[in-house]
């Protein structure tokens, strides 16, 4: 059954017919669709799982392709609830440092993919998936020059300006496209959630992208997020949603722990990214806290806001029932 919240949709899922629906809500129109998932981690319930995605490429009916970068966390060890345990140094892990473990990275993901049944998923929709930062390391990227100007003609610069040389040439010729921020519904223990605007930070190569881009006090983590929305804004028509149909989590990064809410059947998504990523932390019964405090202020005055009023509308038997503080 779909609620409309503002020009949000949301979701509450109990069959194929309702995720149906909410795809149709989302008014997708290229014949090829990107949809950044969160792949961050292999922890249970912290990344977007191949069941949700099965029914969502089954309304979809498109060629889809999958984008992301490594990560330092996606890993089999980082799979085990509490275990902090590295392979290597993080400091051997930036896009400069972590090139000479490419290998380890591409194992990493071939297993993860099994891991989490992803892989059949690929070949059972004959979805691609491009690692960012392997056309990174392979040089195959647009000019910075050219996405410099097209950035140009809608926002003001980026912080980091070789975040301009990192779009693939794979995934520009597809400009224009719609390209879906396909959140997981995150309680975090130090930002108080992380939604479909924070999903798009995951688009920088570096596999561990913490040192440089949230900086030694997190002081960078809004503006590199900023960046790239300004970026792929700029190059796709961007769709948000936030996804808990299977399963939401609460996230603590410092014990690499997780807590599982198991069947919430939830979805929400459109096109204003604030709007709804607001109602989700509504839904969810928290609030941003932190580095990513100022993250709504600073998003809204590149990207526009929302009546906040609507708020009041989110039905109240859609809340999670399970809260985390």
């Amino acid at each position: 059954m779909n609620y409309k919240v503002g020009s949000t949709t949301i979701s509450k899922i109990k069959n194929q017919k309702d995720i149906d629906d909410f795809v149709k809500s989302l008014n997708i129109k290229s014949d090829t669709v990107l949809i950044k998932p969160n792949w961050v981690d292999g922890l249970n319930a912290s990344h977007t799982e191949a069941e949700v995605l099965d029914m969502f490429l089954k309304s979809l009916k498109r060629k889809v392709i999958f984008i992301e970068s490594y990560t330092f966390w996606r890993n089999k060890k980082m799979a085990k609830q509490g275990n902090k345990e590295d392979y290597f140094s993080s400091k051997e892990a930036t896009v400069d440092t972590g090139k000479k473990h490419w290998n380890f990275f591409k194992e990493q993901d071939k297993w993860f993919f099994k891991y989490t049944k992803l892989d059949k998923l690929f070949k059972k929709y004959n979805a691609e998936y491009i690692s960012i930062t392997n056309e990174v390391w392979n040089r195959d990227t647009v000019k910075s020059s050219i996405i410099q100007n097209v950035v140009k003609k809608n926002y003001d610069r980026v912080n980091f300006k070789e975040l301009y040389s990192y779009v693939p040439e794979k995934l520009y010729k597809y400009k224009g496209a719609d390209l879906i921020s396909f959140a997981k519904a995150k309680i975090d223990r130090g930002y108080g959630y992380t939604l479909s605007i924070k999903n798009l930070f995951g688009l920088i190569p570096d596999p561990n992208r913490y040192d440089k881009y949230h900086g030694e006090e997190e002081e960078n983590l809004i503006h590199s997020i900023i960046n790239m929305h300004k970026i792929y804004q700029s190059l796709f028509e961007v769709k948000f949603v936030v996804d808990g149909v299977f399963k939401a989590c609460s996230m603590d990064f410092d014990t690499e722990k997780t807590i599982s809410y198991d069947n919430w059947g939830v979805i929400l998504g459109g096109n204003n990214a604030l709007e709804i990523d607001e109602i989700g932390a509504k839904l969810l019964g928290t609030k941003l806290k932190g580095a990513l405090k100022e993250l709504p202020a600073k998003y809204e005055k590149n990207f526009g806001g929302f009546d906040k009023s609507i708020l009041k509308n989110i039905p109240k038997h859609l809340y999670l029932k399970k809260r985390c503080v």
